[in-house]
């Protein structure tokens, strides 16, 4: 992504409550995903590595993440819903635990995704981000 506006992009990057509420935002995205990676792909998270299907799961929030932390404007765009996906997809994985027996593990990892999310969308409502949109 080419970045015209040097002066907007340096704001952008010292404005405090858009790096938290980016970095919240990626927390509750690899906190879903590992929710879910937890769920579908049997073993530790150590042994799950090995596994394809880690890195199908996990790529989807990183690559997200990783944009969400430059601004750029397609993460940017999709914050909202990306956050909602996320505290639905720990929903279900809870739910889905809790039916099947102990899902003490899955209730600090919805908590983490919820508390995450949520904190993501109210840094998100004044932040320079929000004001002006996306880098340029």
């Amino acid at each position: 992504m080419m970045r015209r506006d040097k002066d907007y992009w340096q704001r952008l990057r010292k404005d405090p409550r858009s790096n938290w509420a980016a970095g919240m935002a990626a927390l509750a995205a690899i906190a879903a995903s590992v929710m879910l990676i937890g769920l579908l792909v049997e073993g530790s998270q150590y042994q799950a590595r090995t596994n394809p299907l880690y890195w199908i799961l996990m790529l989807p929030a990183v690559w997200w993440s990783t944009g969400l932390a430059r601004f750029e404007p397609r993460p940017v765009r999709w914050w909202k819903p990306a956050m909602l996906l996320c505290v639905v997809i720990a929903g279900a994985v809870l739910a889905l635990a809790i039916d099947s027996g102990d899902g003490m593990p899955e209730a600090i990892g919805f908590a983490l995704t919820l508390i995450s999310a949520v904190s993501s969308m109210v840094l998100l409502r004044d932040s320079l981000v929000a004001r002006e949109g996306p880098a340029r």
